[in-house]
């Protein structure tokens, strides 16, 4: 048991030297004795182990030695768990079992080649996976494999230079205005009205507004307060409270008169729904939150999605009488997702002249990019009004007159 200059024990194999520097030692399963400095007691403690740790799940030494799948579960566990959101986690274990572990799980660290990070990017091209799916699963690979280099089992990331083939996609659904009024409407008397309409007023993600509460609402301010997000993952018994995605993402949302109408009406319509279930989920982390599904449990993102299909159809089967009625040509209403309606308020708010930096802040975007890139839209409608805004001064400038 070693102990300090005090005298004090501080545990098997770490001891103080005279420079005042604490020294931790072992022995590793190939005989090797290994040794580490610092003069913080808790870093040397980690070194010490994250070592032996290594040691006896076979990670010892080298990538000669070690598969990526050993090596991809102590990366996720050291380096992501409870440092990336849960969702983020849940996202880098999905896409490695999914794409990843059946292609390249077996081989040896040191055996992997940029062209078998392709291959796993050129097949799920070859399956129809989204740009988005495959980015994400390249975006995984550099980072596992950069993970693998800084601790020094290859000498460099195999990933490194892939690309994702790109096809033809259309672009994120944002809904026209007269689109965004046709949802509504057949949207009016179904569950979650009043959660559609608020992210219509707030661009709150699903997960922000399946956490929200109402004593995050200063009704007296008309401020809404951004804490916590709602995930599901069943492996850790349903729905659970986690933190916002990034830091931005923790804010401060202003509110319109017709937002604080929607959340006192929710309020209202909350107590309908206690009164009348006769299987209500009583469940207290869960009983202040604002938007509930019939029996009290928080509503997902599935939940939502689901809401939104049948409201889709509705649309286009009411639209399939009225062409046939009427003699005219068919106009399907395009399928949408919940995320949707946070991309429709963000291009609202620019074709209403919102400066881009205050959307940014409402948004919870870390970066004015993101929120510029990602999320605003121009559709054909405000194509159109803008030409016509502009009119008047291409027409000066070039000097044209009208007879």
């Amino acid at each position: 048991m070693g102990k300090n200059i005090d005298g004090k024990e501080l545990g098997p194999g770490i001891s103080q030297r005279s420079d005042k520097r604490y020294s931790a030692r072992f022995v590793n399963s190939n005989g090797e004795r290994k040794e580490f400095y610092d003069f913080k007691l808790a870093e040397v403690k980690r070194k010490l182990n994250d070592a032996r740790y290594k040691d006896e799940n076979g990670l010892a030494g080298n990538g000669k030695s070690v598969t990526v799948d050993k090596w991809f579960w102590v990366w996720l566990d050291t380096y992501k768990k409870d440092i990336v959101s849960p969702s983020t986690y849940r996202n880098y274990r999905a896409r490695y079992n999914n794409s990843i572990k059946p292609k390249i799980g077996y081989m040896l660290l040191e055996k992997v080649r940029k062209n078998h990070c392709q291959t796993i990017l050129n097949e799920m091209y070859d399956e129809e996976y989204s740009f988005g799916t495959t980015d994400q699963v390249k975006i995984t690979l550099h980072a596992l494999f950069d993970g693998a280099v800084e601790d020094r089992y290859i000498l460099t990331n195999p990933s490194q230079g892939i690309k994702c083939k790109e096809r033809d996609v259309e672009e994120r659904r944002v809904l026209t205005i007269k689109e965004q009024k046709t949802f509504l409407e057949f949207a009016k008397n179904t569950a979650y009205y009043y959660v559609f309409l608020l992210i219509l007023q707030t661009g709150l993600r699903c997960g922000e507004i399946g956490g929200l509460k109402f004593e995050d609402i200063d009704f007296d301010k008309k401020v809404l307060h951004v804490n916590r997000t709602m995930l599901q993952d069943k492996d850790k018994g349903g729905f659970y409270f986690g933190k916002p995605k990034t830091k931005s993402s923790v804010r401060e949302i202003p509110l319109t008169d017709l937002a604080i109408e929607i959340l006192k009406n929710q309020k209202k319509n909350n107590f309908k729904l206690r009164s009348a279930s006769k299987v209500w989920v009583d469940n207290k982390e869960f009983n202040n939150l604002v938007f509930l599904t019939k029996n009290g449990n928080p509503v997902g993102n599935s939940t939502l999605n689901l809401s939104i299909i049948r409201i889709v159809t509705n649309i286009n089967n009411n639209a399939k009488i009225e062409a046939k009625m009427n003699e005219t040509d068919y106009i399907e209403f395009k399928h949408m997702y919940i995320h949707s309606l946070r991309h429709t308020y963000a291009t609202r708010c620019i074709e209403n002249n919102m400066k881009p930096k205050s959307l940014q802040k409402i948004l919870g975007h870390s970066s004015i990019t993101v929120t510029m890139d990602l999320y605003v839209h121009v559709t054909d409608d405000e194509l159109a009004n803008e030409v016509q805004r502009s009119s008047p001064q291409l027409i000066q400038v070039n000097g044209v007159k009208m007879a």
